[in-house]
């Protein structure tokens, strides 16, 4: 009985014990339940001032600072306690702890409540949601379970402030700080092309040349070599694209840039090989194919294409072939075949059906169908918009193109230069007209190229009327005003109320009452009442008199005279009774003549001259040099050529010589001008000869003029018939052709009757005979080829290698060219309803056979030649 009551005394003794050990805690708890708050910290800051290493203080202090309402409440300081009393509490010997237990406090209470903490202090840095906030929260809070969440949340606060900054820099710094987050792959796109965007913003040439070197590996370099492509090709130059090339050989554009530059070239060039920088494959084998022809061929119902060797270049793939194709010699850049345009080696230039194609020059087609017309480069790319109106090129060197009735400006390579804001556009020289509500004004290629550049366009004052001046200028009118731009548009001749005149020399301008001269410098004369122009001299007058001025070579002669006059390309000045004559390109006069006399000009056949002075009853022939030649006794005199006059005396004519002596009797009808030293004679309606150098005469007695077919043989006409004679005038042949043809030195074609023969002049034979028709393949002076066709059979014929293709085809059609020909045989072979068709080279060589049925060779055929 006695041991229980101590017992109960015991158990209450330990109770009050620990009651009094966390009195002040459970009074804190009391009181924040009661929301007193000024009795719940100061408490608890004296117990940890005298126990700072009491885990329940602190954890209860932490309750103070995260209880909601509390003036003090502060997330922060919580944390902090509550940090403190769970360390402390690990620290705490396990009889404390079993003390702390029925507090009630344990490990697991204090990290719910620092779970409570922690998720409120993230739901305050989500509130701030900025980078500062969530760094904050990781440093603070390391411990936190969100912690992966706000590293997130972290990266994407400083992604959006690096995207609301924009700049590559922000974003540099951010995948600096940031090499982890998940926006780092878009972070490195953005800052890519900010930093293109920033270190190209003035799009200048120079800039994109700067950057490509300093950021090779750039994700936009393709966008970069294009811009540099597009502006260092901008003036549509041969030079621009080659220098391209060699500046920037392995870009993604060089290929382009060679292509472009072959069709720049001039024809001659491109046949030419190209310097090693410019050529590629493709270039190269086209460059093999224009220098020989196409022909088309028709394999299993399908056409193709071979070359003047008998090589397939273009594959039978086509259904249908345009006519204009059949008789080869095929030498155009493109070829319209069904359903495509395909260049000279089969690549394709353009996929669809085609109803024309316009060649515009540089390489550009204008390609037109049933829906669309295009631009499309040889090489095959489109240079611009899909569909337009109409194009051009300008001055070689830029693309005019016209949609929806207006008209813009593109480079070569497609870069727009100017809007569609224009009427009309068209080019003189390398001056550009635009013309706007019936306005002009005027700009050069250069200028406009310039602005892919962002070199500013500064078009200046605007014109009524524009059009070309000679020698590469450009005349200009506003209003009353006219003046005169050379192609830099510097101006030639200033802008005055006046009218202006092209001459040989420059020009002239006319006010109300005054003339004045400017040559092609520019420079201007004097001012005159009147100026009379007669090639090469210009005569003005003013008050004092007349004045020369050969404007080519003197600017004026300093003489005065009482009047001019002019004598083809003599002047003649006269000065009260004498009379002094000027040839070209002298300043001193040929001849002072006195008194009363007339100048007659005798032009020559080349660059000399004569002229004649009659005064009273004399006429005296002088040469160009003012030199006598001879006292003239006849009507008339005239130049034939070789130092050779034609005179005329009394309706008959003569030959003389230089110095007056004759040559042939004035006795002739009709005498013509010399020609490879021989004269032709009419008299009494008959023709002769006169062979000036050997002065050999045939007597006028045939009745068509006569021609030397070789130096010892000549072509005469009797009886309405040909013939052959000799100087001698002895016949060579009979007067028994109706036509004759030349063949060479020996042999000649004479037609008699329906049909040919091939006559040889010097054994006086018929070489070949019965030949229906002939048709020259090549017919130049030291070469013929023919295709002949004896009875019904054709072959080929040469004036010195004789016969190339035997007589014994159906047919024979050259669809090669005439310096290269290849010769399309046919044999109808009748018994099989079929047709042989044999290509041979120029050399009688087999390329190709094909046999056809009759529809096929139809297809085939080539009707015209």
């Amino acid at each position: 009985m006695i041991r229980k009551p101590l017992i109960l005394f015991a158990v209450m003794l330990l109770a009050g014990s620990l009651r009094a050990q966390f009195s002040t805690e459970r009074s804190a708890i009391s009181n924040l339940s009661k929301q007193r708050w000024e009795r719940v910290y100061e408490p608890l800051r004296k117990v940890l001032k005298k126990d700072s290493i009491n885990a329940t203080a602190r954890y209860v202090m932490a309750r103070y600072f995260f209880t909601a309402g509390n003036p003090a409440f502060q997330v922060d300081s919580a944390h902090q306690y509550i940090t403190d009393a769970l360390h402390n509490y690990t620290l705490s010997p396990l009889k404390e702890r079993e003390k702390m237990k029925r507090f009630p406090l344990d490990s697991i209470i204090i990290i719910r409540l620092s779970e409570r903490i922690d998720s409120a202090a993230f739901s305050r840095a989500q509130k701030i949601n900025t980078e500062e906030a969530y760094i904050f929260f990781l440093k603070s809070f390391s411990t936190a379970m969100q912690q992966g969440q706000a590293v997130a949340l972290r990266d994407e606060a400083a992604f959006h402030a690096a995207r609301k900054e924009n700049t590559y820099q922000a974003f540099d710094f951010f995948i600096g700080k940031y090499p982890q987050a998940q926006q780092v792959t878009e972070a490195k796109a953005l800052y890519e092309k900010l930093l293109y965007e920033d270190k190209t913003h003035d799009k200048r040439l120079q800039s994109y040349k700067t950057f490509l070197q300093m950021y090779p590996q750039t994700p936009h370099r393709a966008e970069v070599e294009r811009n540099i492509f597009e502006i260092a090709t901008a003036s549509g130059t041969l030079q621009s694209f080659a220098d391209y090339v060699e500046q920037y050989p392995q870009s993604t554009y060089a290929n382009k840039a060679r292509a472009i530059v072959y069709h720049l070239l001039p024809e001659e060039q491109q046949a030419r090989p190209l310097p090693a920088t410019l050529q590629s494959d493709s270039i190269n084998h086209v460059y093999q194919l224009e220098r020989l022809y196409l022909v088309p061929f028709l394999h299993k119902n399908a056409f193709g294409f071979m070359d003047a060797e008998g090589r397939e270049v273009i594959a039978a793939e086509s259904e249908d072939l345009d006519p204009i194709y059949r008789c080869g010699n095929i030498d155009e850049d493109v070829l319209v075949l069904p359903g495509k345009v395909v260049s000279r080696d089969g690549s394709l230039v353009y996929k669809g059906e085609v109803k024309s194609v316009d060649d515009l020059g540089a390489g550009f087609l204008l390609i037109e169908n049933e829906r669309c017309t295009k631009v499309i480069h040889k090489t095959g790319f489109n240079p611009g918009d899909p569909c337009v109106d109409d194009a051009t090129v300008l001055s070689g060197k830029l693309l005019a193109i016209k949609k929806d009735n207006h008209w813009s400006v593109r480079t070569f390579t497609g870069r727009q230069l100017l809007g569609f804001d224009w009427d009309e556009i068209t080019v003189t020289g390398d001056v550009v007209i635009l013309r706007r509500d019936r306005k002009y004004w005027l700009v050069t290629t250069d200028a406009i190229s310039a602005t892919a550049d962002q070199v500013p366009l500064k078009l200046k004052d605007a014109f009524e009327e524009v059009k070309p001046w000679p020698n590469g200028r450009v005349w200009a009118r506003a209003g009353k005003f006219e003046g005169v731009f050379d192609q830099h548009l510097q101006v030639y001749i200033p802008f005055r109320e006046q009218n202006l005149y092209s001459t040989f020399f420059g020009g002239v301008a006319r006010t109300t009452s005054q003339w004045s001269m400017f040559n092609y410098n520019g420079e201007v004369s004097g001012i005159y009442d009147t100026v009379v122009v007669n090639k090469p001299w210009v005569a003005a007058r003013s008050v004092a008199g007349w004045r020369l001025a050969e404007p080519l070579y003197h600017p004026s002669i300093a003489s005065l005279y009482d009047s001019v006059i002019f004598a083809g390309t003599l002047a003649i000045g006269m000065r009260n009774d004498s009379m002094l004559v000027f040839r070209e390109n002298q300043t001193h006069p040929l001849l002072k003549v006195k008194g009363p006399a007339r100048i007659e000009f005798i032009p020559g056949q080349d660059s000399s001259s004569f002229f004649l002075l009659e005064q009273g009853d004399k006429k005296i022939l002088f040469n160009h040099k003012g030199q006598k030649l001879f006292l003239l006794a006849f009507d008339r005199i005239q130049y034939a050529g070789k130092n050779i006059f034609i005179v005329t005396k009394k309706d008959k004519k003569g030959l003389v010589t230089t110095d007056g002596k004759p040559l042939l009797p004035v006795e002739y009808d009709a005498i013509g001008s010399l020609s490879e030293g021989t004269v032709s004679l009419l008299k009494a309606r008959k023709f002769g000869l006169f062979d000036v150098v050997q002065k050999k005469l045939v007597k006028p007695e045939y009745s068509k003029n006569l021609s030397a077919y070789t130096p010892t043989v000549l072509v005469a006409m009797k009886g309405g018939l040909f013939g052959f004679i000799g100087w001698d005038n002895k016949p060579i042949s009979a007067f028994e052709f109706s036509d004759i043809k030349p063949w060479s030195d020996s042999l000649v074609w004479g037609k008699k009757g329906t049909s040919w023969i091939l006559y040889n002049l010097k054994t006086r034979k018929v070489a070949l005979d019965n030949i229906k028709s002939i048709h020259l393949i090549t017919d130049k002076p030291e070469e013929k080829l023919a295709i002949i066709q004896q009875d019904d059979d054709y072959g080929v014929i040469h004036n010195k290698r004789g016969i190339v293709i035997p007589l014994n085809f159906t047919d024979i059609v050259n669809v090669g060219s005439a310096d290269r020909p290849m010769y399309f045989t046919e044999k109808h072979v009748e018994e099989a309803s079929i047709f042989v068709v044999i290509y041979y080279n120029s050399e009688g060589k087999l390329l190709r056979k094909e046999v056809y049925e009759h529809d096929d060779y139809e297809r085939i055929y080539c009707s015209e030649p």
